[in-house]
């Protein structure tokens, strides 16, 4: 009778003490998160330090390359020594002006083709590489070619943007700053968005924006401590940009709103309108880039022939409309359409195709700047479109032309970029307008729709797929996506004939200790062979009468999502990986896991 109350005794004892072991392993994984959660804050900590520093040269270097570009253009369009843009002159009547984009685009694509191959382009593509790639590296001689490069394309009529050199300048100087003090590949990415956050905060004036860009466009994934760096940067490079530009937004214009209600139709016509236009710009851009690599002459000469025909297009625009619009950043085009300048619906289609044209013909043939200050162009262009005609059909019912032109500047650029809430907040800390944000938000989502179901492609993304690699701005998914099945491959693979013997294969089954096999023959796999099916059978049957059969196959440019697919569809864990139509090896579900892992703990921590 005494044992029952012992045994129950002894019962309870073990259970405290087992929970008084749980509590206790509870209280040391408490410990544990908390230690790592103050150690990633003190480190985020150092890292706005770093950004300190990082703000102070994105800021200058948007404030000295706008006036580099001042420079340049006085000294190629009127032979003067001046920074001052004040001195930029607009109304040249000289007919041999169509050889000055020649000049330039010989000259960058001299300093481009020895010293950084890297500064040709856009800029913004070059840092998404750097980020996710690289982890973060990028060389600092890029910052200074691709500052003087721009500055000379921009400056003698190129038709780019300024924000993507000022991307990489910033981008550059974070990223050296990480290598100098052999900070973790994560850290380096976060001073490289904090460069690009600055960068593009003190081109635009846009803080929030340029704080929005970086998440957007460039983090691997989001946190809230990595959101410390990019608004420590982009808050510096804002205000020293303020210092030497001006605290004015970068478009001053009137106060447009909503007329009535009925607008919103006419918007989301917008919407739908400007993300046809922008699938077009991008599909001429890569396009005509396509075009000229695929002519077979000296690099020398395609640039000289792409400045020369930029020159002939912007001279011939000047003797239609009395202005050479398409030279260089666009934006007294951009303000002359927001201030409710008067265009013809012929005129500004005329102006929608020759921005896209020339743009597409700059980058194409060598020109370095960026895409960013083009959608601009095009999107003011689309939406002044669209409020001609809603203008000219219901004029008691719609706001000014220029209201649609702002909003379809947003929409184009969230089409084409990829990024929608970038768009919306930039538009309002550029032009400082709220009265129009209902239908300039319904656009601009429209139009992200829109580019995204019908083309699948960013402006910045397509620099990537068209060069047999991806880039995906799906903050789930990303380190998958940019997990490639190149990298997981394993050469050494293990594999049975169709005409070998039950007993061979069994032999090589239980000395790997595999529960199934390949089977493959003339570098075809034809399926598998497991261990359950061949297990027992005697005789001299060969394993081609046991083949189960699969396609395993898979290409080695894939990426690990479309891996992990096709391991879920044949309810097996492992694939054989084809390189030029020969077999180079096998993947696991195991290696993808491991590498996802491996990748996390380098972008993140």
């Amino acid at each position: 009778m005494e044992k029952r109350p012992q045994k129950l005794y002894d019962g309870i004892h073990r259970q405290l003490n087992s929970s008084l072991h749980g509590i206790k392993r509870l209280a040391i994984f408490k410990f544990n998160v908390s230690s790592v959660y103050e150690f990633r804050l003190r480190r985020m900590s150092i890292l706005s330090l770093y950004a300190v520093f990082v703000g102070i040269v994105a800021g200058f270097g948007a404030v000295g390359f706008r006036y580099l570009i001042a420079f340049f253009h006085n000294l190629f369009f009127s032979g003067i020594i001046s920074f001052s843009q004040a001195d930029a002159k607009h109304d040249i009547t000289y007919w041999w002006v169509i050889f000055i984009p020649m000049l330039g685009m010989l000259v960058v694509h001299f300093l481009t083709q020895n010293f950084a191959p890297e500064a040709k382009g856009h800029g913004v593509p070059e840092v998404m590489a750097a980020i996710l790639k690289r982890g973060g590296k990028i060389r600092s001689v890029v910052a200074v070619v691709k500052a003087i490069a721009s500055a000379i394309c921009i400056g003698s009529g190129g038709s780019v943007g300024r924000e993507g050199p000022i991307v990489q300048i910033g981008a550059s100087f974070g990223s050296t700053l990480g290598q100098l003090f052999r900070l973790k590949p994560q850290e380096t990415i976060s001073l490289v968005c904090a460069g690009v956050a600055g960068g593009i905060a003190a081109t635009f004036n846009a803080p929030i924006g340029g704080v929005a860009f970086a998440l957007e466009l460039m983090l691997p994934e989001f946190s809230i401590l990595r959101l410390m760096p990019l608004v420590v940067s982009a808050t510096i490079a804002t205000y020293i940009g303020s210092v030497f530009l001006g605290t004015e937004p970068a478009f001053i214009i009137p106060q447009y709103s909503l007329v009535s209600p009925y607008e919103f139709i006419f918007y989301i016509i917008l919407g739908f309108a400007a993300g046809g236009v922008a699938i077009i710009y991008i599909k001429t851009l890569y396009g005509m880039e396509r075009l000229v690599d695929n002519i077979k002459c000296n690099s020398y000469i395609k640039a000289s022939i792409g400045g020369l025909l930029l020159g002939i297009c912007g001279y011939i625009l000047y003797r239609t409309i009395g202005h050479y619009y398409i030279f260089g950043v666009g934006y007294s085009f951009i303000t002359d359409a927001l201030n409710a300048h008067s265009w013809t619906l012929p005129v500004i289609l005329l102006l929608l195709f020759a921005k896209i044209f020339a743009n597409s013909l700059t980058l194409s043939s060598g020109g370095s700047g960026g895409v960013f200050a083009p959608s601009l162009f095009i999107g003011i262009a689309t939406g002044s479109l669209i409020g001609i005609i809603v203008n000219h059909l219901f004029p008691n019912i719609t706001a000014p032309v220029s209201a649609y032109a702002l909003v379809g500047m947003a929409a184009v650029v969230s089409g084409t970029t990829g990024a929608a809430l970038t768009s919306i907040i930039m538009t309002f800390e550029m032009t400082r307008n709220y009265e129009i944000m209902l239908p300039l938000m319904l656009s601009v989502v429209i139009a992200s729709f829109v580019t995204r179901f019908f083309y699948h492609e960013t402006i910045y993304t397509k620099k990537f797929s068209q060069n047999g690699s991806s880039i995906h701005l799906d903050k789930l998914i990303n380190i998958f996506r940019l997990t490639p099945v190149r990298e997981l491959v394993n050469h050494n693979i293990v594999f049975v004939k169709p005409e070998m013997s039950i007993e061979d294969a069994l032999s090589i089954l239980v000395f790997h200790n595999f529960t199934y096999i390949p089977v493959i023959d003339n570098e075809k796999c034809l399926g598998t062979v497991t261990f359950r099916d061949i297990y027992g059978i005697e005789g001299s049957q060969k394993i081609k009468d046991y083949i189960i059969r699969q396609d395993l196959d898979i290409d080695i440019s894939a990426d690990s999502v479309e891996a992990l697919k096709r391991m879920d569809s044949n309810q097996l864990g492992l694939l054989i990986v084809y390189d030029q139509e020969r077999i180079a090896g096998y993947i696991t579900r195991q290696d993808i896991l491991k590498k996802y892992f491996e990748k996390r703990e380098l972008l993140l921590g």
